[in-house]
């Protein structure tokens, strides 16, 4: 037999000097502290690292330490929808620009083409169309003749209602008859001022018309031909004010903003001459007005006025002289014979109602000489029993002759007024 064949050779475990010999070193770590019992676990505060001031000198700063699953991420929660971006200019572009432009001005040009032009005529077949040129225009003795004779009391609870508000005046009645019938004439206004309303808004809330009461009762010598109407909207009351005068079958009626007019246009109407041409009267009343002692007076009017500064005061002057206009009115008498008269119009320099009142008391009591046609004075007014102007006697009206004309050709009542006996205004006004 052979020899035996040997064993391999053990290896020689390793000794524990030797596992700790070749044991790779970990990298050093903070302190570890013992953990605490669970009781102070629940108790103390979570320690919290604190970020580099400039991460990029931070060898251990990712985007991962900004992750909200990071321990130590203690930002508030986050919107897993919308991802937060850093914010960034913008400069818009050409188009973008316009788009801005436009936006910008949304409201204005709504507003526009919600509106009529100004100049639009509305047209209801209930009340007669504007004629060309607008109607006549009514002439009244001073700025705030509508509210004339108006009992204190009914004015002041006017005062008290609300706007948007305004005033109507009846064509073709006296204040007499409009007193013994206020019923009846305040249900039509009424009705032809719901008319209007509903055509600018439909279902419009119901009109409210108030009628006048003047000083003194029915026992009064003067009497009213206004109403005031109300509970309307802006847009209704703006309608009927610029239209002005408001003509149906069975009224007629002018409206007029709840407030005191410009002084009056018309000062007063001179008779007396034996000439009938329009320039010789115009001239006739500058060259008295621009008289060195006249000019003076007129001066010494306009500077108790608003009108403070000397060369104003001048300015005024002229400027009053320069807006004079004449109209001739043919007055007739019996037979046919005409006398001439002319009602002498002026634009105020000044909304002052005293200085307007005394500049046209003196300038009325004026004598106004010609050279060869007589000397011309003022003469009383009175009002049109169809419209209520001052600008033209009984038969004088200018009313009845503008074109579709349906209101009142002829007044339901005589009036003393001088004399006159022609309907046709011949004439015109020159300045």
């Amino acid at each position: 037999m052979g020899q035996p064949t040997p064993l391999p050779p053990i290896p020689s475990l390793p000794t524990m000097s030797d596992s700790l010999l070749n044991t790779p070193t970990p990298s050093p770590h903070g302190t570890q502290e013992p953990l605490p019992t669970p009781d102070l676990m629940m108790l103390r505060e979570p320690h919290v690292e604190l970020p580099m001031s400039n991460p990029a000198m931070d060898p251990t700063h990712s985007d991962l330490t900004e992750s909200i699953h990071t321990p130590n991420n203690m930002q508030g929660d986050q919107n897993m929808e919308i991802p937060t971006n850093p914010t960034t200019l913008h400069t818009p572009t050409t188009e973008e620009e316009a788009i801005l432009t436009h936006l910008a001005m949304v409201e204005t040009n709504r507003s526009i083409m919600s509106q009529n032009s100004p100049h639009h005529r509305t047209i209801l077949p209930q009340f007669m169309p504007i004629p060309t040129g607008s109607f006549p225009k009514v002439h009244m003795s001073h700025s705030a003749q509508i509210f004339d004779h108006l009992n204190t009391k009914v004015l002041l609870a006017w005062f008290q209602v609300v706007h948007p508000k305004f005033l109507v005046r009846v064509f073709n009645h006296s204040g007499k008859d409009i007193t013994e019938r206020t019923t009846v004439i305040t249900e039509h206004i009424c009705n032809s001022v719901a008319i209007i309303a509903n055509y600018v808004h439909q279902d419009a809330a119901p009109i409210q018309v108030s009628p006048l009461q003047p000083q003194g009762g029915r026992s009064a010598k003067n009497y009213l031909t206004c109403f005031l109407v109300h509970n309307t909207s802006d847009e209704t009351k703006e309608l009927i004010l610029n239209q002005h005068i408001w003509s149906a079958t069975n009224i007629t009626f002018e409206a007029l903003p709840f407030a005191c007019q410009h002084p009056p246009d018309l000062l007063f109407c001179l008779s007396g001459f034996t000439t009938s041409n329009v320039e010789t009267v115009h001239k006739m009343v500058a060259d008295v007005w621009a008289h060195e002692d006249n000019r003076h007076h007129i001066n010494d009017f306009f500077s108790t006025s608003e009108i403070v500064e000397e060369e104003l005061v001048y300015k005024a002057t002229r400027d009053l002289i320069r807006s004079i206009c004449i109209e001739h009115l043919d007055f007739k008498v019996t037979g046919g014979l005409s006398v001439p008269c002319f009602n002498i119009f002026t634009t105020s320099p000044t909304t002052n109602a005293k200085t307007w009142m005394d500049l046209r008391g003196f300038l009325h009591i004026l004598d106004y000489p010609t050279g060869l046609d007589s000397c011309g004075t003022a003469i009383a007014l009175h009002p049109c029993p169809i419209c209520h102007s001052l600008a033209h006697p009984c038969g004088l009206c200018p009313f009845p002759e503008v074109l579709l004309w349906n209101g009142p050709r002829v007044s339901n009542r005589t009036m003393a007024n001088g004399p006159c006996t022609s309907r046709r205004l011949r004439g015109g006004r020159t300045g």
